[in-house]
Protein backbone atom coordinates (compact mmCIF):
# COMPACT_ATOMS: atom_id res chain seq x y z
CA UNK A 1 0.00 0.00 0.00
CA UNK A 2 2.58 2.52 0.48
CA UNK A 3 3.80 1.67 -2.20
CA UNK A 4 1.02 2.52 -4.02
CA UNK A 5 0.45 5.62 -2.17
CA UNK A 6 3.84 7.00 -3.65
CA UNK A 7 3.87 5.76 -7.09
CA UNK A 8 0.07 8.01 -7.44
CA UNK A 9 2.12 10.71 -5.54
CA UNK A 10 4.58 10.53 -8.18
CA UNK A 11 2.00 10.77 -10.81
CA UNK A 12 0.39 13.38 -9.22
CA UNK A 13 3.53 15.39 -8.90
CA UNK A 14 4.75 14.83 -12.83
CA UNK A 15 0.71 15.28 -14.10
CA UNK A 16 1.02 18.85 -12.11
CA UNK A 17 4.22 19.74 -13.59
CA UNK A 18 3.41 19.02 -16.94
CA UNK A 19 0.05 21.03 -16.37
CA UNK A 20 2.29 24.12 -15.22
CA UNK A 21 4.91 23.50 -18.44
CA UNK A 22 1.90 23.89 -21.06
CA UNK A 23 0.57 26.61 -18.75
CA UNK A 24 3.91 28.46 -19.36
CA UNK A 25 4.21 26.98 -22.92
CA UNK A 26 0.41 29.13 -23.29
CA UNK A 27 1.38 32.13 -21.38
CA UNK A 28 4.70 32.77 -23.79
CA UNK A 29 2.57 32.45 -26.97
CA UNK A 30 -0.06 34.87 -25.71
CA UNK A 31 3.24 36.90 -24.81
CA UNK A 32 4.17 36.68 -28.13
CA UNK A 33 1.16 37.24 -29.94
CA UNK A 34 0.61 40.00 -28.15
CA UNK A 35 4.08 41.87 -28.94
CA UNK A 36 3.16 40.70 -32.72
CA UNK A 37 -0.01 42.19 -32.68
CA UNK A 38 1.66 45.45 -30.89
CA UNK A 39 4.78 45.40 -33.97
CA UNK A 40 2.18 45.29 -36.59
CA UNK A 41 -0.35 47.99 -34.92
CA UNK A 42 3.51 50.66 -34.91
CA UNK A 43 3.86 49.39 -38.36
CA UNK A 44 0.38 50.06 -39.75
CA UNK A 45 0.40 53.78 -37.32
CA UNK A 46 3.55 54.55 -38.76
CA UNK A 47 2.85 53.85 -42.60
CA UNK A 48 -0.36 55.54 -41.97
CA UNK A 49 0.89 58.58 -40.46
CA UNK A 50 4.09 58.79 -43.24
CA UNK A 51 0.72 58.70 -45.84
CA UNK A 52 -0.71 61.45 -44.06
CA UNK A 53 3.03 63.48 -43.80
CA UNK A 54 3.39 63.03 -47.72
CA UNK A 55 -0.37 64.47 -48.16
CA UNK A 56 0.71 67.80 -46.30
CA UNK A 57 3.85 67.91 -47.90
CA UNK A 58 1.95 67.72 -51.56
CA UNK A 59 -0.83 70.11 -49.94
CA UNK A 60 2.30 72.58 -48.73
CA UNK A 61 3.93 72.74 -51.91
CA UNK A 62 0.62 72.94 -54.59
CA UNK A 63 -0.76 75.34 -52.28
CA UNK A 64 2.55 77.85 -52.18
CA UNK A 65 3.00 77.36 -55.61
CA UNK A 66 -0.63 78.86 -56.48
CA UNK A 67 -0.41 81.54 -53.63
CA UNK A 68 3.09 83.03 -54.34
CA UNK A 69 2.32 82.67 -58.60
CA UNK A 70 -1.16 84.64 -57.83
CA UNK A 71 1.51 87.43 -55.88
CA UNK A 72 4.07 87.22 -58.75
CA UNK A 73 0.97 88.30 -60.75
CA UNK A 74 -0.25 90.96 -59.25
CA UNK A 75 3.50 91.95 -58.75
CA UNK A 76 3.91 91.86 -62.52
CA UNK A 77 0.27 93.52 -63.26
CA UNK A 78 1.41 96.36 -61.08
CA UNK A 79 4.91 96.86 -62.93
CA UNK A 80 6.79 95.61 -59.68
CA UNK A 81 8.29 93.06 -62.15
CA UNK A 82 8.65 92.18 -65.75
CA UNK A 83 8.42 88.37 -65.27
CA UNK A 84 5.29 87.14 -64.80
CA UNK A 85 4.01 83.62 -63.93
CA UNK A 86 3.63 82.75 -67.48
CA UNK A 87 7.15 82.49 -67.66
CA UNK A 88 6.81 78.74 -66.97
CA UNK A 89 5.03 78.35 -70.67
CA UNK A 90 6.88 80.61 -72.31
CA UNK A 91 8.42 77.76 -74.73
CA UNK A 92 4.82 76.19 -75.10
CA UNK A 93 3.22 77.43 -78.28
CA UNK A 94 -1.06 77.15 -77.05
CA UNK A 95 -3.48 78.06 -79.88
CA UNK A 96 -5.42 81.13 -80.88
CA UNK A 97 -7.89 79.60 -78.17
CA UNK A 98 -5.19 80.59 -75.11
CA UNK A 99 -6.06 83.65 -74.36
CA UNK A 100 -4.26 85.76 -71.40
CA UNK A 101 -6.63 84.47 -68.79
CA UNK A 102 -5.69 80.78 -69.73
CA UNK A 103 -2.56 81.03 -69.74
CA UNK A 104 -2.41 82.93 -66.42
CA UNK A 105 -4.63 79.48 -65.27
CA UNK A 106 -1.96 77.55 -66.94
CA UNK A 107 0.96 78.65 -65.63
CA UNK A 108 -0.63 79.26 -62.07
CA UNK A 109 -1.63 75.28 -61.70
CA UNK A 110 1.42 74.72 -63.32
CA UNK A 111 3.74 76.55 -60.66
CA UNK A 112 1.69 74.46 -58.46
CA UNK A 113 2.39 71.23 -59.85
CA UNK A 114 6.02 72.26 -60.08
CA UNK A 115 6.05 73.46 -56.09
CA UNK A 116 5.12 70.31 -55.02
CA UNK A 117 8.30 68.48 -56.24
CA UNK A 118 10.60 71.63 -55.28
CA UNK A 119 8.40 70.68 -51.84
CA UNK A 120 9.53 66.86 -51.51
CA UNK A 121 12.73 67.91 -52.54
CA UNK A 122 12.82 69.96 -49.49
CA UNK A 123 11.55 67.35 -47.47
CA UNK A 124 14.06 65.00 -48.04
CA UNK A 125 16.88 66.90 -47.81
CA UNK A 126 16.60 69.61 -44.93
CA UNK A 127 13.51 68.94 -43.44
CA UNK A 128 15.48 68.67 -40.00
CA UNK A 129 16.18 72.40 -40.20
CA UNK A 130 14.15 74.65 -38.33
CA UNK A 131 14.13 78.70 -38.47
CA UNK A 132 13.71 81.00 -40.89
CA UNK A 133 17.76 81.18 -42.40
CA UNK A 134 17.30 77.38 -44.40
CA UNK A 135 14.15 78.87 -46.22
CA UNK A 136 15.90 82.25 -46.82
CA UNK A 137 19.16 80.30 -48.56
CA UNK A 138 16.75 77.76 -50.53
CA UNK A 139 15.27 80.91 -51.74
CA UNK A 140 18.05 81.87 -53.26
CA UNK A 141 19.47 78.78 -54.34
CA UNK A 142 15.78 77.97 -56.22
CA UNK A 143 16.25 81.78 -57.85
CA UNK A 144 19.65 81.36 -58.92
CA UNK A 145 18.85 78.02 -60.73
CA UNK A 146 15.81 79.12 -62.03
CA UNK A 147 16.72 82.87 -63.28
CA UNK A 148 20.52 81.93 -63.62
CA UNK A 149 21.15 78.62 -64.62
CA UNK A 150 17.47 77.25 -66.17
CA UNK A 151 16.53 80.68 -67.64
CA UNK A 152 17.37 80.48 -71.26
CA UNK A 153 17.31 76.92 -71.18
CA UNK A 154 14.00 75.82 -70.03
CA UNK A 155 11.48 79.00 -69.56
CA UNK A 156 13.04 81.39 -72.35
CA UNK A 157 14.07 84.41 -70.07
CA UNK A 158 16.93 86.99 -71.04
CA UNK A 159 20.02 87.52 -68.82
CA UNK A 160 19.01 89.04 -65.75
CA UNK A 161 21.29 91.74 -66.98
CA UNK A 162 18.66 92.64 -69.77
CA UNK A 163 15.62 92.94 -66.63
CA UNK A 164 14.87 96.01 -64.81
CA UNK A 165 16.54 96.66 -61.07
CA UNK A 166 13.18 96.57 -59.72
CA UNK A 167 12.22 92.91 -61.70
CA UNK A 168 15.93 91.67 -59.99
CA UNK A 169 14.88 92.61 -56.37
CA UNK A 170 11.51 91.72 -56.53
CA UNK A 171 11.64 88.42 -57.62
CA UNK A 172 14.75 87.40 -55.61
CA UNK A 173 12.78 88.74 -52.75
CA UNK A 174 9.54 86.66 -53.29
CA UNK A 175 12.12 83.45 -54.08
CA UNK A 176 13.25 84.08 -50.60
CA UNK A 177 9.26 84.67 -49.46
CA UNK A 178 8.89 80.86 -50.95
CA UNK A 179 11.48 79.31 -49.97
CA UNK A 180 10.64 80.28 -46.12
CA UNK A 181 7.08 79.16 -46.66
CA UNK A 182 8.22 75.72 -48.26
CA UNK A 183 11.00 75.20 -45.48
CA UNK A 184 9.40 76.37 -42.82
CA UNK A 185 6.18 74.56 -42.92
CA UNK A 186 7.66 71.38 -44.12
CA UNK A 187 9.67 71.52 -41.36
CA UNK A 188 6.80 72.04 -39.03
CA UNK A 189 5.55 68.58 -40.69
CA UNK A 190 7.67 66.34 -40.34
CA UNK A 191 8.79 67.52 -36.61
CA UNK A 192 4.87 67.05 -35.58
CA UNK A 193 5.25 63.78 -37.16
CA UNK A 194 8.04 62.59 -35.17
CA UNK A 195 6.15 64.53 -32.23
CA UNK A 196 3.13 62.15 -32.42
CA UNK A 197 5.19 58.80 -33.29
CA UNK A 198 7.46 59.52 -30.24
CA UNK A 199 4.08 60.00 -28.41
CA UNK A 200 2.75 56.59 -29.73
CA UNK A 201 5.83 54.74 -28.69
CA UNK A 202 5.43 55.70 -24.94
Amino acid sequence: MPEKDKEQEIREKAKSRSQEQDQDQNQDQDQDQDQDQEQNQDQTQEEMNGNVNFNKIAGIGFFGGIFWSVVLLVLSYFDFTQIGPTFVIEKIHFGKWANNYVEYLISIVGLGIISIIIAFIFYFIGRRFTGVLPGIFFGLILWVIVFLVLGKLAFDLKAIKDYSSDTTVTTICLAILYGTFISYSVSFAFQEQKTYLRGYSK
